[in-house]
């Protein structure tokens, strides 16, 4: 069965504010607006001089639209252009900007789409608050921040932030009624959160199934729900608006006797009805839910549902053993980014942004996880340290003459060939290979010939690795 969109957000939203659908449809014109106006400001690379010979050069963002939000601090003013150019107007006073940065509200949450830098070395943040009231540019230092929001220098303008958080799921995963729109994404979360074109009519009287759920800024929960006779149609809810009238109550067999009749249906009420979660006790503030799992059951095996960040596209799904969850620093079966590495889907890696396992319980058969994974980058370079154990068991470099430097460039060149990703795993087996094509299973050391032992090879983190290899 299809599914798309299922985004389930690391970063922190603006929430639904609850208002009329008309003020909805105001609000997503207005986000129309800023992204039109958006690629209008990215789209510059000009210098502006003013009278005073401070200039500035102007860069879009590299980093993703997921990743491109941050938090007002309240310690500098907004302006229509960086500061230091010469009549910049107050777009945001240092008293406004301080209600922004004690605000919890989401539509006060700034999304950052473009870079200045000064010829004086300073850098600033052209950013829009979700909510579109306030659009200027504000200080952020004087370290480039343009793959990385989270190197916005300190005591300065703004600081990242993720917008929303994992919520609390509840306990019965199915049957649900929708009431409302879908959205993409949750309202007020991305700048191009918008409602999804379903008819609300088109899946009235059909029950929903909640795979993922998130809050917000103000810790209001949002769903995302897959309608159960077609799966096709899914997208964000607000809680609210998803109700816990199950398809499968009916299915419940009264008890005969009419005392425990009785306290039968209050206490199914109780399981089945959608738990109250308007407050921030049902929040698990970035933590990756414990939630009991009620998806159906399977006896052989685990599920791993790997879904694409970007798209929420399911990119594939697959059923392993329980035993298979382990390695050496987990001697118990879990479901984090070191046990289901092997099982990452060709071409994607871990999403590096807020927590990729979202895990149903513990695991055990019939449970599952889901694991949100990115399309990254092949690495450009990497790079391989040979270590020989002396006797007293420190590891020094290996001494190769020049035919065995030649060979280490060999198979650093065949690990790039080999289109290795950002983010996935290189594995034991595939170091040993690679040495083995360029003669360096075995070394010279100082006593004779070493072996290769081991490798700390594992999960990639950036497009030049550092790879040690060790030899006794």
């Amino acid at each position: 069965m299809n599914k798309n969109l299922k985004k389930s957000l690391y970063v922190g939203i603006a929430a639904l504010s609850l208002l009329t659908l008309s003020n909805l449809n105001v609000n997503a014109k207005g986000k129309a607006t800023a992204a039109h106006h958006q690629t209008k400001q990215v789209q510059k690379h000009v210098k502006k001089t003013t009278n005073n010979k401070v200039t500035a050069e102007y860069s879009p963002l590299k980093v993703s639209t997921d990743n491109a939000y941050v938090k007002s601090t309240g310690i500098v003013t907004m302006f229509n252009k960086p500061g230091k150019l010469g009549n910049a107007k107050v777009v945001a006073s240092k008293t406004t900007m301080k209600k922004l940065a004690k605000s919890n509200s989401p539509k006060d949450i700034f999304y950052v789409y473009e870079m200045a830098k000064t010829n004086n070395g300073l850098y600033y943040a052209k950013v829009v608050t979700l909510g579109g009231k306030y659009r200027g540019w504000i200080y952020a230092g004087k370290t480039d921040f343009a793959n990385d929001l989270t190197k916005i220098d300190k005591g300065t303008g703004i600081t990242a932030k993720n917008p929303l958080q994992y919520a609390k799921m509840p306990k019965n995963k199915t049957g649900y009624h929708v009431t409302s729109s879908l959205w993409t994404t949750p309202n007020y979360s991305r700048i191009n959160s918008k409602v999804l074109d379903f008819n609300k009519k088109e899946y009235a009287k059909d029950t929903f199934r909640i795979e993922s759920a998130v809050a917000n800024t103000q810790g209001w929960v949002y769903y995302y729900v897959v309608d159960e006779q077609h799966p096709k149609i899914n997208g964000w809810a607000f809680h609210s608006s998803v109700k816990g009238k199950h398809a499968n109550t009916k299915k419940r067999a009264p008890a005969k006797k009419a005392p425990v009749k009785k306290e039968s249906k209050k206490n199914n009420k109780q399981k089945n009805d959608q738990p109250k979660i308007d407050n921030n006790d049902d929040i698990t503030d970035g933590k990756t839910p414990t939630t009991s799992n009620n998806q159906p059951k399977q006896t052989n095996g685990y599920t791993l549902k790997f879904v694409n960040q970007a798209t929420a596209q399911v990119v594939s799904q697959q059923t392993v053993g329980v035993s298979d969850l382990t390695n050496t620093t987990n001697p118990y079966p879990a479901a984090n980014t070191s046990t289901v590495a092997k099982y990452l889907p060709s071409g994607y890696g871990f999403y590096q942004y807020g927590n990729a396992v979202a895990s149903s319980g513990s695991v055990t058969n019939g449970g599952q996880a889901v694991i949100y994974v990115a399309k990254n980058p092949s690495i450009n370079s990497v790079k391989l340290n040979l270590r020989i154990f002396d006797n007293t068991g420190a590891a020094n470099p290996v001494n190769m003459n020049s035919n065995g430097t030649n060979s280490i460039l060999n198979a650093q060149q065949e690990l790039v060939d080999m289109n290795i990703m950002q983010g996935s795993v290189v594995t034991t087996a595939q170091i040993q290979k690679v040495l083995a094509d360029n003669g360096l299973t075995v070394v010279p050391g100082n006593n004779g010939s070493a072996n290769f032992a081991y490798t700390d090879a594992g999960l990639v983190q950036g497009s030049n690795p550092v790879i040690n290899v060790y030899y006794r």
